[in-house]
């Protein structure tokens, strides 16, 4: 029986310690999806990745990381990201003390109508047309955040006997909203200035009173900006910079990884040759593969990786956007995860082949993880190792 050899290769930010346990991960699920193959190990990073200590970032002052601390700074965060989160959290409040209007109709619903019925003031259409919002982005982010959306309604509903909560709390909303909506038309969401007007704005129109956060929001905020934002940059920074480090050191001195990988190739003596590379280690590997005097390999597997999306941008070494794959380039199963937003598609941009002999296949699965973890999660995932296995024992 062929012996079956796979040249691990990691992607970015991983360094020796942290690839020794990925491959030992990969072996054990490897083994339990019926793969019986050498690792050959190919830990690249170490010697070629890149370094980040720190010293780039600048001294904060106290007084700079108090102001970052604020809560105003952790709400508009919270926000950005969802827009829905403060209304949300007043639904689980006790739905009690609802007030009628002299028909019978609860306070809260009143104003509730109210306020799907608002057209800008002249003052809001002033500021809506500083922060560059037409007509119909402001019909669709005021439906968005009310009428497509039952939370507002029943936070309206269970903050009946605090409506100024909710109120300035759909106010918020409804500018996080728009500018969530901006930023995806490719236009910079209002600066904080403007921001912070047109939720007055609103509160002032929608007839509540122009108040500080209530008791509710300002202990959440208070206990968040203490334990989040104390590290926030550093934290940040310490996320990202391994993997855009990585990046940009490739694109500026790639050949020694894919010369590192290309000896890794070398090294080994008979049996079936399978590459089976995460994240920036599939760039480096298919732009080897497809490079002149590549080495030759049996299979090619790519996790996570953002090679189809450098070939697309034009900024692989080897291929530029439209080259078809050359003749000899191995079989390609290329693994991504829907959750995963540093994994891409390959097999519709190498739809016609020079090679008939060679194909690309993607395969779709799901580690059930969020992302980042998401983008980790491929080597400890049964449904990977056993697609693996099909992948290699396919003729």
């Amino acid at each position: 029986m062929t012996r079956t050899n796979i040249i691990f290769v990691h992607g970015t930010g991983v360094r020796l310690p942290a690839y020794r346990d990925n491959v030992d991960t990969a072996r054990a699920h490897a083994l339990g999806a019926g793969i019986d193959a050498h690792f050959v190990e190919c830990p690249w990073g170490d010697q070629y990745g890149s370094e980040f200590i720190f010293q780039s970032l600048p001294n904060l002052s106290e007084e700079h990381i108090r102001k970052q601390q604020s809560e105003d700074f952790v709400r508009w965060s919270c926000l950005y990201y969802d827009p829905m989160s403060e209304l949300e959290k007043l639904t689980i409040r006790d739905e009690t003390a609802t007030t009628s209007a002299s028909d019978g109709e609860p306070a809260w619903e009143r104003k509730w109508k109210a306020v799907c019925a608002y057209q800008p003031s002249p003052e809001m259409a002033v500021l809506l047309q500083r922060a560059g919002v037409k007509d119909d982005l402001w019909d669709e982010a005021l439906y968005e955040v009310t009428e497509n959306n039952t939370v507002a309604r029943l936070a309206f509903k269970h903050s009946a006997h605090e409506l100024p909560e909710a109120v300035q709390a759909l106010a918020r909303a409804l500018v996080a909203q728009l500018h969530r909506m901006l930023g995806a038309s490719g236009i910079s969401g209002p600066g904080g200035a403007t921001r912070d007007a047109m939720v007055q704005r609103l509160i002032v129109d929608w007839g509540g009173a122009v108040l500080g956060p209530g008791a509710f929001f300002g202990k959440m905020l208070k206990r968040i900006s203490t334990s989040v934002l104390k590290e926030y940059r550093i934290g940040l920074s310490a996320a990202i910079a391994p993997f855009i480090g990585d990046i940009l050191l490739y694109q500026s001195r790639g050949e020694r990884i894919r010369q590192y990988i290309r000896d890794a190739i070398a090294s080994v003596e008979g049996g079936q040759v399978v590459v089976v590379a995460h994240s920036l280690g599939g760039i480096a590997c298919v732009d080897l593969l497809a490079s002149p005097g590549a080495p030759r390999i049996d299979r090619l597997v790519t996790v996570g990786s953002q090679a189809p999306l450098l070939y697309e941008l034009g900024a692989l070494a080897s291929l530029r956007p439209g080259d078809a794959l050359p003749p000899g380039f191995p079989h390609w199963l290329n693994v991504y995860d829907l959750n995963d937003m540093l994994s891409y598609v390959a097999e519709p941009l190498f739809a016609k082949e020079v090679d008939p002999d060679v194909s690309v296949r993607d395969l779709a699965v799901d580690s059930g993880q969020p992302f980042p973890d998401a983008h980790s999660a491929y080597f400890s995932n049964d449904a990977v190792w056993r697609a693996i296995g099909d992948f290699i024992a396919a003729p």
